[in-house]
């Protein structure tokens, strides 16, 4: 018995010495829910864990384990579906879950057994990932698909991943909220929560060098560095989500990283498994979803210009005063490029028209 005892305590002093290295658990979350996504900016933000807590998996309330087959006579029993030989039929749209076509899919597959987002954050990145998909995907309108589904997999990373605590930290004490300038709705006082977030710097880099040639990017100077257009996402876009993220950078072991999609080249993407540990609305881009189409992004998109390795400072903090997504963007110029667009693609249908 005293041998039992002996070896149960050393193996909790490892995992505790372990856990001190690696703070595997959650410090933040959210327990409330802002319908549309429409943020109310006091009441309901994430906040900050009192203490590191355990994730949990994606199971019980709040949450679709399922996307369809829930019994049904008419297409009204199915929401966001139609009722097939009576069983549900979702849309495949990445957004819609539950037997009854009701719910919101889970949209970070990869974490699905563990993870530190509730159900209330998973609604919102759906409605985040939208928008990404629509901003920054399809590689035929000047967007590029691995620009999203990099984007939707750091978020996924940052807001679910069950080694939250290694790479989060709050950067006020608890509960690290303050006040700042919605610069996108004119709102001042908006409660935010600050966080600091570590980023590796390889997948930092990637992420960027698949981002910055996109329409969106090309029309703001704010979009012109890699700090420039994480500063966007997680601070002059977050604040209104009640968010402001404080980045860092580094290749600590610790830090967030993963293997980002590389915009000239990722086939990988057709395996199975790689394929289902995306974002749900990242396996739906156009070139993802569909098996036979080339895995890359336009040309001139995909040169490197951030490197990894170089002697650039590991604790980067971004801007307080970020420069505004409408610097360097000439609306003038932009309109007449598009009425010309208007103009040729009228010219083509008439002629057309007139064969």
């Amino acid at each position: 018995m005293f041998m039992k005892n002996m070896i149960r305590d050393v193996i909790m002093m490892i995992f505790l010495s372990i856990s001190s290295v690696y703070g595997r658990g959650c410090v933040m979350t959210q327990d409330c829910l802002n319908p549309g996504n429409i943020p109310d900016y006091d009441d309901c933000i994430p906040k900050a864990q009192a203490s590191i807590v355990p994730p949990q998996p994606m199971q019980g309330e709040g949450w679709a384990n399922v996307t369809g087959g829930g019994s049904c006579n008419t297409d009204k029993d199915c929401h966001n579906g139609a009722c097939v030989d009576n069983a549900c039929v979702c849309r495949k749209d990445g957004i819609t879950g539950g037997s009854h076509c009701g719910d919101f899919a889970i949209q970070c597959p990869e974490y699905k057994d563990s993870a530190c987002c509730t159900w209330q954050q998973n609604r919102a990145l759906a409605d985040n990932f939208k928008l990404i998909a629509t901003m920054f995907g399809n590689n035929k309108v000047g967007g590029c698909d691995a620009c999203a589904a990099n984007m939707m997999q750091m978020w996924c990373g940052i807001v679910c991943s069950p080694n939250q605590a290694d790479f989060m930290k709050m950067h006020l004490p608890y509960p690290s909220n303050n006040y700042r300038m919605d610069s996108l709705t004119g709102k001042d006082n908006v409660k935010v929560l600050e966080m600091n977030v570590k980023l590796s710097k390889p997948f930092t880099c990637g992420l960027f060098d698949s981002c910055k040639n996109t329409g969106i990017a090309s029309v703001s100077d704010a979009f012109k560095s890699a700090l420039g257009f994480l500063n966007y996402q997680g601070q002059t876009g977050a604040v209104g989500h009640g968010e402001y993220l404080y980045f860092h950078f580094g290749q600590n072991a610790s830090y967030f990283n993963i293997t980002p999609l590389r915009c000239d080249n990722y086939s990988q993407v057709a395996s199975p498994s790689v394929l289902s540990k995306l974002p749900a609305q990242a396996q739906l881009l156009p070139s993802i979803a569909d098996p036979l189409a080339t895995k890359q992004c336009p040309c001139g998109a995909c040169r490197q210009t951030c490197s990894s390795s170089s002697g650039s400072s590991g604790h980067i903090e971004l801007l307080d005063s970020p420069i505004s997504f409408w610097s360097g963007f000439n609306a003038t110029l932009v309109a007449i490029v598009y009425a010309c667009i208007a103009l040729f693609t009228s010219i083509l249908y008439w002629n057309y028209r007139s064969v």
